[in-house]
């Protein structure tokens, strides 16, 4: 069953997260509701409610603790009755790695809830759990995140002070709350020679000045100069950035802003990257962000050979996966469109970014790896359906449907820099007084929201249901003369994903063999190896099946005991199959 929702649109799958079966929650565990944003602390009691109440299919570790010291949790989700996890095709999904990106939290606890509830219930999920292990890490940067949902400002990444002006001193110009309204929005103050001025539209917006135009308003984020440098809140808490953090082709922050001491300096990026080195059993991975509803892959910078220079040519059988995988996100995702971070043609490009977590997964795992960038104002309001939401379809939406709460009225303050200002516009996230937490303003509660999720997780779990999946399909013995028997083995991978995962795992020579061996009970090795080297099996798919890889051995009988043959197929990525047979 579940090649047929795999290879055709996984239509069991979409039925049970779209709420199309009835599939109780166990007492145990609190329904999720996605009215807010889940700090650190529910998402700890959710996941221990889970394993409590799943044992047979989840367990928690905590691989390491974060900078302020909580603990970094993985939900691991897999029948552990049949098989171990390690033995089985893995996939990591994360979320959560920037602290404003708190949507991927949110996915994360998505896929945890439809893989705990659906299963046993519906056979593309009762499949993939028997067959796969599935890692979860609903908030990669515990301390990031709960910042961002319980404080006013909004920090991209790691609260390790950081010198982000460069001026010899760690996090002196943080934002304030001037006027106590639990926000920072903006500044704005009247000068002729101001870069912006009040938009023809609304006069609570404002538009970049022409350049034969005089000046109106001078634009400042909402805060006090604390070091008196002339900017405002450029150094607030944080500004290492953890997703800059990764060893593959990590630079200094001269190069790469942000990119800490050194690669993997960071309690988080080192607990996550060890876990991931220790379970190499990973044949993908999914580091949920926010921004512009869009898909990243790799590359994300520029490729070359260390020892010329020259730079390197994207192998070919990746990018037509890439290009499958992601047309199935845009398939499930409204046709949002995917990009890879860095371009292959042509010289350097300034969009190139270094030390990041999906580059590192291909470049040293060799597993197709993504960024979805979830979350954008379009699903709430463009109103014109352009693909895009203009500041006054913006307006519209928190005048008509938000209560006037996206965006603050410009009101009037006495600075004591600037004088007379005044401090207003729109905001990114709400303060929800029920949990006394802030929520994003693109995580906004509905139908719409919800939607979104669901569909998120629908793409996740294809993508972990397309690993390879090796299987001994049959074995015959055949008896001879004088106890002698000849055994045959077959070997198939019956999953969408050859064994090897990409054309770069065999160039950086990651990838390693399937292997089969022979261990035998009251027999001996007549002829035939012991360890049988397959070399990488390719994938299924709906056009051609897997060749079946045929191994022989034959065996003599040593006459003590019933003799005993035991089959053992091995892939790092695509799993072990074990079959015991009797000779006889």
């Amino acid at each position: 069953m579940l090649k047929t929702c795999r290879f055709f649109g996984i239509t069991l799958l979409a039925v049970a997260i779209l709420g199309m079966t009835v599939s109780p929650i166990s007492a145990a565990v609190a329904k999720l509701t996605f009215d807010h944003n889940y700090t650190f602390t529910e998402v700890v009691k959710y996941l221990e409610d889970v394993t409590k109440a799943y044992p047979k299919i989840t367990k928690l570790h905590t691989i390491g603790k974060s900078y302020l010291g909580q603990d970094l949790l993985v939900l691991v989700i897999t029948n552990q009755d049949i098989g171990k996890c390690l033995e089985k095709p893995g996939f990591w999904i994360d979320g959560n790695l920037h602290s404003s990106e708190v949507m991927g939290a949110a996915v994360c606890l998505k896929n945890i809830e439809t893989l705990i509830t659906e299963y046993g219930k519906n056979d593309f999920i009762t499949e993939l759990v028997d067959t796969r292990t599935i890692y979860i890490m609903p908030k990669l940067n515990p301390d990031g995140s709960d910042h961002y949902l319980t404080k006013p400002d909004s920090m991209r990444s790691s609260v390790r002070p950081h010198d982000s002006d460069r001026d010899g001193l760690l996090d002196e110009d943080p934002g304030e709350d001037l006027n106590g309204d639990g926000y920072l929005t903006q500044m704005r103050v009247k000068s002729e020679l101001g870069t912006m001025n009040t938009s023809s539209e609304d006069p609570r917006l404002m538009v970049r000045r022409q350049e034969d135009e005089k000046g109106e308003w001078l634009v400042y984020s909402e805060g006090i100069d604390n070091d008196n440098d002339g900017r405002f809140n450029e150094d607030g808490v944080g500004g290492l950035d953890i997703n800059r953090n990764w060893p593959s082709r990590w630079q200094q922050e001269y190069v790469q802003r942000g990119s800490g001491r050194y690669p993997l300096s960071e309690p988080e990026t080192r607990a996550v990257a060890e876990f991931l080195f220790k379970h190499t059993n990973m044949t993908g991975l999914v580091n949920h962000h926010m921004a512009g509803n869009f898909l990243y892959r790799p590359p994300t910078n520029r490729w070359f050979d260390p020892a010329t220079g020259v730079e390197d040519p994207f192998p070919q059988q990746d990018e037509a996966i890439f290009r499958t995988f992601g047309n199935k996100y845009s398939e499930i995702l409204n046709k949002q469109p995917v990009r890879n971070v860095y371009g292959r043609s042509g010289p350097p490009r300034s969009g190139a970014i270094w030390g990041v977590m999906i580059g590192w997964a291909y470049d040293h795992m060799g597993v197709y790896s993504w960024v979805p960038e979830m979350g954008s104002l379009v699903p709430f309001c463009d109103y014109d359906e352009d693909g895009r939401v203009s500041e006054v379809e913006q307006l519209k939406w928190n005048d008509e449907e938000m209560g006037g709460k996206v965006f603050i009225d410009w009101k009037p303050f006495d600075h004591p820099q600037l004088g007379k200002v005044e401090i207003g516009g729109f905001t990114r996230k709400l303060y929800n007084p029920k949990y006394k937490t802030y929520t994003s303003v693109m995580c906004t509660p509905g139908p719409k929201y919800d939607e979104f999720l669901v569909k998120h997780t629908q793409w996740n779990l294809y993508l972990a249901s397309m690993s390879p999946l090796l299987r001994i399909t049959d074995v015959t013995v055949t008896a001879g003369k004088a106890g002698y028997y000849k055994i045959t083995a077959h070997i198939q991978n019956q999953g969408y994903l050859p064994t090897n995962i990409s054309q770069h795992a065999i160039d950086n020579q990651t990838a390693r063999p399937v292997k089969v061996t022979l261990e035998l009970k009251g027999a001996s090795l007549f002829s035939g190896k012991k360890i049988v080297d397959l070399g990488h099996l390719s994938g299924t798919t709906p056009r051609s099946a897997s060749p079946v890889q045929k191994v022989e051995w034959v065996v003599e009988a040593t006459g003590s005991g019933r003799p005993q043959a035991v089959i053992k197929a091995v892939s790092e990525k695509a799993g072990t199959d074990t079959k015991t047979i009797e000779l006889k």
